[in-house]
């Protein structure tokens, strides 16, 4: 009596589809069955012959196993050529605006539009945006209702210096009354440069990072400009951003003033003496250009237009990298009066 059929399961040889190395083997095992009949057959007892049911029905399961290779091969071909729509459909993509899910924004000609959603109400969120050595060029505080809201970065980092074009690192924390995290899900929006077919699965390029396709939300063919509402949020957050910066930069320059007169008082000579002038005029400009940040922080706080806002937080970006510029100049001065000191405490 001829055996059952064997699997199918071998793996597909390389150049082969899966439904042409089963057909293959299907093949294989029809002549294996078909000479093992033929055999059984010439060497029956007549007076028992073999029952024709049977082998029969092992005829009838070798056709309904190559019925379903040919229905698998017509899979197969439909899968392909719904691959081929699908390469040529992303390749589409190149060119185009996307947002897409990620923890990264790409600041490209000089700008990056990325969102956040925040899943409930916050008492405190801040948005945080790294270079690539970590160094944070962006940090202010987000909205705190619940809900997706948009920023537009201009690319600048506290200071007021332009960017390069590339990614940055985005990071967006909150949390609830009771000081639990909440759930943030952040998105940026980038140009589509390329796509990799490297994988199983095609990835769109953005710069230099691969985006997967399930992780696009939406396609535009340009960066489409942030409401009103979110352009005076995001020239408020900058705003903030710089005046904090601008008081970080006036209590540096004041502790070096401070530290030039100890100096002077240790050790009165003219020269550390006209240290201490330095540092006195770069303390009092970097407490002047912190006033102006705080006073153009306010003035975006209570702005009614964006254009307004986006004005006011030019000014503190401005007024910022002044008290950096002063508190530089104290610390210098801090430094050359301290050198003076050892001087005269050797001499």
């Amino acid at each position: 009596m001829a055996d059952s059929i064997s699997g199918l399961g071998a793996a597909a040889v390389a150049g082969q589809s899966r439904a042409e190395t089963d057909r293959q083997k299907l093949a294989d095992d029809l002549d294996d069955f078909m000479t093992l009949l033929t055999t059984q057959l010439q060497h029956q007892d007549p007076l028992d012959p073999m029952d024709a049911n049977e082998f029969t029905t092992q005829l009838v399961q070798f056709a309904s196993v190559e019925q379903q290779i040919s229905q698998n091969a017509n899979l197969e071909a439909l899968i392909k050529a719904q691959e081929t729509s699908q390469l040529s459909s992303v390749a589409s993509y190149v060119g185009r605006m996307a947002e897409v899910k990620t923890n990264q924004v790409q600041v490209y000609n000089g700008e990056a539009e990325f969102n956040y959603v925040l899943h409930e109400d916050s008492v405190g969120t801040l948005i945080n945006i790294q270079d690539d050595n970590g160094r944070t060029v962006f940090s202010g505080e987000g909205n705190l209702a619940a809900g997706k809201h948009g920023v537009l970065w201009d690319g600048t980092d506290l200071s007021g210096n332009k960017l390069p074009d590339g990614l940055y690192k985005l990071t967006v924390t909150a949390l609830d009354a009771d000081g639990a995290p909440v759930d943030v899900t952040t998105t940026a929006v980038g140009k589509i440069t390329g796509v990799s077919y490297a994988g199983d699965e095609p990835e769109l390029i953005m710069t230099n990072q691969a985006v997967k396709l399930a992780d696009v939300i939406s396609l535009k063919e340009e960066a489409v400009e942030l409401s009103e509402v979110d352009s005076i949020a995001a020239a408020q957050l900058k705003a903030k951003a710089s005046a904090q910066d601008a008081a970080a930069s006036a209590e540096s320059a004041q502790a070096s003033y401070e530290s030039t007169q100890e100096y002077a008082e240790d050790y009165p000579i003219t020269e550390i003496e006209a240290e201490v002038e330095k540092a006195k005029v770069a303390s009092e400009a970097a407490a002047a250009a912190k006033a102006e940040a705080a006073e153009a922080y306010e003035t975006a706080q209570n702005a009614t237009s964006s254009a307004l806002a986006a004005e006011a937080a030019q000014t503190a970006i401005t007024a910022a990298a002044k008290a950096s510029k002063a508190a530089s100049d104290a610390a210098q001065a801090n430094a050359t009066a301290k050198a003076l000191a050892e001087i005269a405490a050797a001499a």
